[in-house]
């Protein structure tokens, strides 16, 4: 870069450096006065200082990587002398930004508007047309972004259509990581019928469906819950997701095991009724449950096993009876 200009190498360094988050620092930038009254033709005067600084480093804009991150420097410089804020309120303002952030959820922060790549999101594609029939979307983030097609693929076969068993399986593939992230999304044909009309029922009254499941409690729960069998198990939320995924693929595998599993496994006093009947939710109507728990209930066809269910009292396998 020295090489090319030795000036404007110079004048996108002092960008780059300067805090254009905080008055003081881009009036500085700007050679402007932080304190001066904001009016038309000061609005006018920042805009211009602002064009002639990027004109004065753009000999950079082939040969310096951060050349986009100086331009975005200069028009938030711009911004934050426009920003109204009161004498009294400005040091408190301005003392946030030294505040860091626990976690990069909170986006529209000022941190992350910041012109510095500290989040970032390349999405790819290698088709932009869904394949026939029903398909999976992957959000991948962190280590399991390096997971290629043909191990997502493989791994969330036995699964078919539980995007959340899929997205947990892909997660668990790269166990060493500190953190990661998956979001897999079902989709199919939009001609294709709707579950809740396809699923039949039989023996039970109309609008309500049977159903047993097995549920997996953690220590993370804030409330009570009347009809738990015991604590469970688990240490964590991620540990009861875990033993619910070991659980369901066992019973992709073999369904007529439910039973079985769940008196050793069900953390719900439905678990200790007798001979079949262990789990069984009886008949249910819409709004007797939680929205995600009647979500997959209503939606899977008569004696098949649905995907995980996360809800106040726990993780949930569900299978429906009726």
């Amino acid at each position: 870069m020295l090489a090319e200009d030795v000036q404007s190498c110079k004048e996108i360094h002092k960008v780059l450096s300067a805090d254009v988050h905080s008055r003081l620092g881009a009036a500085q930038l700007l050679g402007a006065d932080p304190g001066s009254p904001l009016t038309e033709g000061v609005i006018a005067d920042l805009e211009k200082s602002s064009r002639a600084q990027i004109k004065r480093f753009q000999k950079m804009s082939q040969v310096c990587p951060e050349y986009d991150q100086a331009v975005a420097a200069c028009h938030e410089a711009v911004a934050t002398l426009k920003r109204q804020c009161g004498e009294e309120a400005l040091p408190r303002y301005e003392a946030l930004l030294k505040e860091g952030l626990s976690a990069t959820r909170a986006l529209g922060a000022r941190d992350l508007r910041w012109p510095r790549p500290i989040v970032m999101m390349k999405p790819e594609s290698a088709d932009l047309s869904m394949p026939p029939g029903k398909a999976r979307l992957a959000l991948l983030c962190g280590p399991t972004a390096a997971l290629s097609a043909n191990q997502l693929s493989q791994s969330a076969a036995k699964l078919g259509v539980r995007p959340k068993a899929c997205a947990l399986t892909w997660c668990m593939e790269v166990p060493e990581a500190a953190s990661c992230s998956a979001v897999c999304i079902g989709l199919e044909p939009a001609t294709s019928e709707p579950p809740q009309k396809r699923a039949k029922t039989s023996g039970g009254p109309e609008g309500t469906v049977r159903v047993r499941h097995i549920l997996f409690r953690h220590p993370q729960l804030r409330q009570a819950d009347p009809m738990a069998r015991r604590e469970g198990a688990a240490r964590n939320v991620l540990e009861a997701e875990s033993n619910a995924l070991t659980a369901l693929q066992r019973l992709l595998q073999d369904p007529n095991q439910f039973i079985k599993s769940c008196k050793e496994l069900s953390d719900c006093q439905s678990a200790e009724q007798p001979g079949q009947l262990a789990g069984d939710l009886g008949w249910l109507a819409r709004g007797q449950q939680e929205a995600s728990f009647e979500e997959v209930a209503f939606g899977l066809p008569v004696n098949s096993i649905g995907d995980l269910v996360s809800t106040s009292r726990g993780v949930h396998i569900i299978q429906r009876l009726g």
